[in-house]
């Protein structure tokens, strides 16, 4: 299946996902890797219940604090200039570790009903692949459409996947290759919204977040 670019007119019925290889260097993604890892902020993750026994934290944010963002995770910066999608304006970035025998259950990404309750799905759900053990066993990623499968895609390290916001999608339980935080399946990804201008003063400016609560 192919992906008909937001930017480019609507979303097809029948275009769903598209993947880049190879869509940051090899230096970005340790960089990357090394600030995921490294952060205070890492824990088990405190996203919905299709998340448990993963790790990871958030930051949502507006477009207009980009800079803020990139000034508190230059590791990031790389992949938010090559993965947002223009006409986007509000964001929840995430960090996503998944070990052996943990996966994430089937859902459609809400993370922004929090702030509020009608802003609904993201445009266009971007996902870079930072670390796959050499050994990984399972972990894909699968799309739904309307009941359907429409993909499942193996994670490829250094590739960007985007696809439909509206797709219920979930990875499948790493079996194997996984078992340790260190050694996880990593990757970051970044619900992207297009939220009307009455209700885009709910969405913080700038906020991270991990199990403990708001922390900016």
């Amino acid at each position: 299946m192919s992906f008909q670019p937001p930017w480019g007119g609507l979303f097809r019925l029948q275009t769903f996902v598209h993947r880049k290889p190879e869509a940051l260097s090899a230096e970005q993604l340790e960089a990357i890797r090394a600030a995921i890892l490294g952060s205070r902020l890492l824990g088990e993750n405190h996203l919905s219940s299709q998340f448990t026994g993963t790790y990871g934290f958030s930051v949502t944010f507006r477009r207009e604090a980009l800079s803020e963002v990139s000034a508190h995770f230059p590791a990031f910066a790389p992949f938010l200039e090559t993965a947002l999608v223009p006409g986007c304006d509000a964001f929840l970035l995430n960090p996503l570790l998944i070990q052996n025998g943990r996966g994430v259950a089937p859902h459609i990404d809400q993370s922004l009903e929090y702030c509020e309750a009608s802003i609904g799905n993201p445009l266009a759900v971007s996902v870079l692949y930072v670390q796959v053990p050499e050994q990984l066993s399972g972990g894909e990623l699968r799309l739904y459409h309307r009941g359907a499968q429409v993909a499942a895609l193996a994670p490829m390290a250094r590739s960007l996947v985007t696809f439909r916001g509206d797709l219920v999608h979930e990875v499948a339980a790493v079996e194997a290759g996984a078992p340790a935080l260190s050694a996880a399946r990593i990757s970051l990804v970044v619900e992207q919204y297009r939220v009307p201008e009455h209700q885009r003063a709910a969405v913080p400016r700038l906020e991270i977040r991990n199990r403990t609560g708001a922390l900016a």
